[in-house]
């Protein structure tokens, strides 16, 4: 009986090594062995499968070079082994597989060259070869393969440059050599090609964004992302009307943000981020209605948020940390329903928190750290049931810590530190049992440190330093893991610390006293020994009696 088609022993969990005895299945046509632990080498044996047509044994644990011998299957179409730990170089003789369709050698630990031969596979459709650690550069033969729709050699070690020929790969659908060493300038002829991915991120472009992009009209991803691009974004890119995908961050781009890029209606993602761009924040990105993150953090952006960016109501992160920005938060934040992560950190904000902001129901993330804001924070902030990592430190904030706060059940970082807060630290913040990190150093807090913030198993650092804190520090087995410095500067209050350099049973207070008492008091011993000293060399020597010598002889 002949064995044909082995289509369902894919995620098995099936284990041991492949038998050569596999060579002898003359019929075998199909087989996908995809997701299962198999080991050892691919055997030389499988070249005997003359009829083969489709061999998939990706996800596995193969080791071992790629055969030569697979260079006879003559029938073979798909070629799948990605995800193993497959060594060596890819075999040349790969291109005599008259039919082969698809290479997917993809996350192994090949090395070398891509072989030239391969590009001139006139059925080869796609090309899979990231997460390698292949070498050698981009040959000017890729655009040989005019049924070729996918490229990928993404994360491996290739250098040169972008070979001037792109633009003759005009079958190309998906092109990414990101993660590579490409460096030089961005051929002007990419701009030809049809792609709806391009993938250049992560290597040592230089130069301009060529304006021709602005021509691509089937880019949906576009990522120039982490090189040393200069120059300003060409405001051509706003005519991409089908991208959903701009990531241009981690660049030296400078200039000012084209309001044209509001033009851009299919826009989910725009990451301007670490760049040198200057000016204000274009009203027109408040058109973006599915926006759905927008990064501007670390330029040189002044001025206030526009306060359409409210209408933008598919927005789930917003960050502009590290700018210049200016003026209120906008209320109309309290619209996003859909935002989790809320950055406006490291900026010249001011004014009151909006009560607004405890609206965004989904919010998990809310940092407002390093502005100028003043008033009290808003009860309000306790409605956000979601919230993971609440961060207002180093503003200008006032009024006591909202007991509202103990409702906030998810809570696992609250950092209140360097503002004017005051009052006593409400009793409810007992009831966050995923509360890990609590930092308040730095306020004017009164009053005795809550017992209830025991219960706070989950709690790995506490700040409490630099208030006014007084009493004692609660007695719970859970405390004494905390530093005395999470307690200094409180004079009255008194510390009970764990180990001998604190004293087994004073306060914080009266070790400083006693050190100071123990220094003074040697300074004092010294003084006089030294004094003594002296006392005793200038002391002047009494005359030596005549009685007092020694007789010599009789």
């Amino acid at each position: 009986m002949e064995i044909k088609k082995c289509r369902n022993l894919s995620n098995l969990n099936l284990g041991g090594e492949i038998s050569p005895a596999i060579g002898e299945l003359k019929a075998l046509q199909f087989v996908d062995l995809k997701g299962n632990k198999l080991t050892g080498q691919i055997p030389d044996e499988i070249g005997d499968c003359v009829s083969l047509k489709y061999l998939d044994l990706s996800f596995n644990l193969l080791y071992g070079d790629i055969p030569f011998s697979i260079s006879k299957l003559k029938q073979l179409e798909d070629l799948i082994l990605k995800n193993n730990q497959l060594t060596g170089p890819i075999p040349s003789t790969l291109s005599q597989i008259p039919n082969l369709k698809i290479l997917d050698l993809a996350q192994n630990q090949l090395t070398g060259d891509i072989p030239r031969l391969i590009y001139w596979n006139e059925v080869l459709q796609y090309l899979g070869l990231r997460g390698n650690s292949l070498t050698g550069t981009l040959s000017p033969d890729m655009c040989q393969l005019t049924g070729l729709w996918y490229f990928d050699v993404r994360g491996n070690n290739l250098t040169g440059t972008i070979p001037q020929s792109i633009g003759n790969c005009t079958s190309f659908e998906i092109l990414d050599i990101s993660y590579n060493k490409i460096s030089g300038e961005i051929p002007y002829n990419i701009g030809f090609l049809q792609v709806a991915t391009l993938s250049l991120q992560g290597n040592r472009l230089t130069g301009k964004i060529p304006e021709v992009i602005g021509l691509m009209q089937a880019l949906a991803v576009l990522d120039l992302s982490e090189n040393e691009l200069v120059g300003p974004i060409p405001p051509i890119l706003g005519n991409l009307s089908y991208t959903g995908k701009l990531y241009l961050h981690g660049n030296k781009l400078t200039g000012e943000v084209p309001p044209e890029l509001g033009n851009m209606t299919k826009l989910s993602y725009l990451q301007l981020n670490d760049n040198e761009l200057v000016g204000t924040i274009p009203a027109e990105l408040g058109k973006l209605e599915e926006l759905f993150e927008l990064n501007l953090a670390n330029n040189n952006l002044e001025g206030p948020i526009p306060t359409n960016i409210s209408s933008c109501t598919a927005l789930n992160k917003f960050n502009v940390y590290g700018n210049r920005l200016n003026g209120s938060i906008p209320a109309g934040f309290q619209n996003l329903e859909s935002l989790t992560n809320l950055n406006l950190s490291s900026n010249n904000f001011k004014g009151h928190i909006p009560s607004e902001l405890g609206h965004i129901i989904n919010l998990d993330t809310l940092d407002l750290s390093y502005n100028e804001l003043s008033g009290p924070v808003p009860a309000t902030i306790g409605d956000l049931e979601h919230l993971l990592q609440l961060n207002l430190s180093k503003n200008h904030l006032s009024g006591s810590v909202p007991a509202e706060f103990g409702n906030l059940r998810s809570i696992q970082v609250i950092d209140l530190s360097n503002n004017a807060m005051s009052g006593y630290l409400p009793e409810e913040l007992g009831q966050l049992q995923n509360l890990d990190s609590l930092i308040l150093n730095n306020n004017i807090l009164v009053g005795e440190i809550p017992a209830q913030l025991a219960n706070c198993f989950s709690l790995n650092i506490l700040n409490l330093s630099y208030n006014n804190f007084s009493g004692h520090v609660p007695f719970a087995k859970n405390f004494s893991k905390f530093p005395v410095e999470s307690f200094l500067g409180n004079p009255m209050l008194s510390v009970h610390c764990k180990d001998s350099s604190c004293g087994n049973s004073h306060g914080s207070k009266v070790n400083i006293r006693t050190a100071i008492a123990c220094i003074i008091s040697g300074f004092v011993i010294l003084l006089c020994v030294l004094l003594l000293a002296i006392y005793k060399t200038k002391r002047p020597q009494p005359p030596i009696k005549a009685s007092d010598k020694p007789v010599q002889g009789l």
